[in-house]
């Protein structure tokens, strides 16, 4: 009992510790705080803010590659083929845990660039309570139908016990990664990017920890196991510390526990995220039966290259995308303030920073496409074919994430600033076309036509979200207003030239070349263009303050 205790004095010594040097990182300002994304250079601020979240994307990646990684070499010879068949259902229930995550975050962003924090903390207690009932819900009937839902999609017979067993573990955890994700959009929506991925780090290292340990004597159940300790020890903490940053939100009017019109709005602002990884899951079901067909006809090493394939994309696109998530944040925080001119300068920012980032990806995707693809491979079963084809699959897509990373960005800049429904479009586009380009290409292609599907879908849906960016009725606005701006200023250029009798200049040629300013010559003709002048000096005086914040 005594030693007991004693550990549980150092361990506690050591996390104070821990937490007092990672303070002492920031020490003009506390680390853990919420930040205003309203104020300040948006290319500086969305730099600073977005970080955090890209690594937190790379070590949350990296500890679902160690997953599959660690079964594929030493879980035996079907465990790649078990958990690639249960990875369709798995992204389902992923896209509802990102959809909580997203409708929570644009929620709470836009109460937060509001000044509402009585708002924040309804939406807050809200969401949670909502979650985690549908997450229970989720969990029996998970394990109700996991067995029959495996068989219909065809799974090989030879995997099938693997993956029922693994993917009955995972929805047992389903509470954990719900609540996990509902608890990283709120702190990110707080403007606070740095504390879920200080949990996320301790969760990774972890899980990969619990991996080594437990695939040996349990295989493919033991990497299950393990993710499910590592989920759930991350979730604990996340949510404890909501409830810490919660309390020192200031907020002079009553907030409610639970609210149905809160309730509602989240649900909204959730769905289109929940259908589009849905629907993109569910066409990945769709394809899973095809690539399932194709391994029952030429061998289950198509399934294995597929599956490291598509690790490595869902790695590769979840890390660089994680700019867009960012700038979602970013984006409704401004549209909550009335900001409407920082989101276009936050669209550039961001685009810019999340290209830098693609071109990494896909260097590395080209140069070590082999390599990479190896990594997931054991030494039995065919190899060969199965790294020929995640190569195959790979060396195809990957030039195409610079396409994916400007539609990604377009999309995310419409669904901050409340464009659920052309969000929702730009997604189902890129997904119909790919699951329907998958069965009609992979005919004259083989496996190949997989990738040229994923890669035509992308492009198509990029046109249809950048088309969406330019409709949204903010930036509308504001491209009108600019156009007026420039009318008078040129206004203003000309009836200065006509006041101080510039040489060829009349006002009738400037009433010719600019009709709408006709009227402000007429006006400065009996010296009443004194207006004009103020009105176009108090525009430049806008413009040079918006630069200077």
């Amino acid at each position: 009992m005594r030693t007991e205790k004693h550990c549980i004095s150092c361990a506690a010594a050591a996390v104070h510790i821990f937490w007092r040097e990672i303070g002492a990182c920031a020490p003009q300002e506390d680390f853990f705080m919420n930040t205003d994304l309203t104020r300040g250079k948006p290319f500086k601020v969305l730099l600073i803010y977005i970080l955090p979240l890209f690594g937190s994307a790379v070590f949350q990646q990296l500890y679902t590659l160690a997953d599959t990684i660690i079964a594929g070499k030493f879980a035996g010879p079907t465990a790649l083929t078990a958990i690639g068949a249960s990875n369709s259902i798995v992204n389902i229930l992923m896209a509802i845990a990102l959809g909580a995550n997203a409708g929570c975050a644009v929620l709470v962003s836009r109460l937060f660039g509001a000044k509402n924090n009585a708002g924040v903390k309804t939406a807050i207690f809200t969401g949670l309570i909502s979650f985690a009932v549908l997450a229970v819900l989720l969990l029996v009937i998970g394990v109700c139908s996991c067995e029959p839902l495996l068989k219909a999609l065809k799974t090989p017979q030879e995997a099938l016990d693997e993956s029922v067993a693994y993917l009955n573990i995972y929805y047992f955890g389903l509470p954990f990664l719900i609540l996990y994700n509902l608890g990283t959009g709120i702190f990110s929506a707080l403007g606070d990017s740095r504390t879920p991925f200080i949990f996320l780090v301790i969760s990774s290292v972890s899980n990969i920890v619990l991996d080594i340990v437990m695939v040996r004597p349990w295989g493919v159940e033991g990497v299950a196991w393990a993710t499910f300790i590592a989920q759930g020890a991350s979730c604990i903490l996340t949510i404890v510390f909501v409830f810490l940053r919660f309390k020192k939100m200031p907020s002079d009017e009553k907030f409610h526990v639970f609210v149905p019109s809160v309730l509602k709005t989240l649900l909204i602002l959730a769905l289109p995220v929940v259908l589009q990884n849905s629907f993109v899951s569910i066409g990945n079901l769709v394809i899973q039966i095809r690539i399932n067909e194709l391994a029952n006809a030429q061998g289950l090493g198509i399934t294995d290259g597929f599956t490291a394939g598509v690790k490595l994309l869902v790695f590769c696109t979840t890390c660089f995308c994680t700019c867009g998530t960012g700038l979602t944040n970013f984006v409704s925080q401004c549209y909550g303030a009335g900001k409407y001119k920082r989101i276009k300068e936050g669209f550039r920012a961001a685009l810019v920073i999340s290209t830098a980032l693609t071109a990494v990806f896909v260097v590395i995707c080209l140069v070590f496409a082999r390599p990479l693809v190896g990594l997931f491979m054991s030494a039995e079963g065919d190899i060969e074919l199965a790294i020929d084809s995640g190569v195959m699959f790979v060396t195809i897509v990957s030039p195409f994430f610079f396409i994916v990373n400007v539609k990604v960005m377009a999309d995310d800049v419409v669904r901050g600033s409340g464009g659920n429904l052309g969000f929702t479009i730009s997604t189902f586009t890129d997904l119909i076309l790919r699951v329907a380009l998958v069965f009609i290409l992979t005919v004259p292609l083989g496996f190949a036509g997989v990738g040229w599907a994923w890669s035509i879908g992308w492009t198509l849906g990029m046109g249809v979200a950048v088309a969406f960016y330019f409709n949204i009725p903010c930036l509308k606005k504001l491209r009108r207003e600019a156009r007026l701006v420039n009318k008078v200023r040129n206004a203003d250029t000309l009836a200065r030239d006509y006041a101080a009798n510039a040489e060829g200049v009349t006002a009738e040629c400037a009433a010719q070349s600019y009709p709408s300013a006709a009227e402000g010559f007429a006006v400065a003709q009996d010296e009443t263009n004194s207006d004009v002048l103020a009105n176009s000096d108090v525009l430049k005086a806008d413009e040079e303050s918006s630069n200077k914040q």
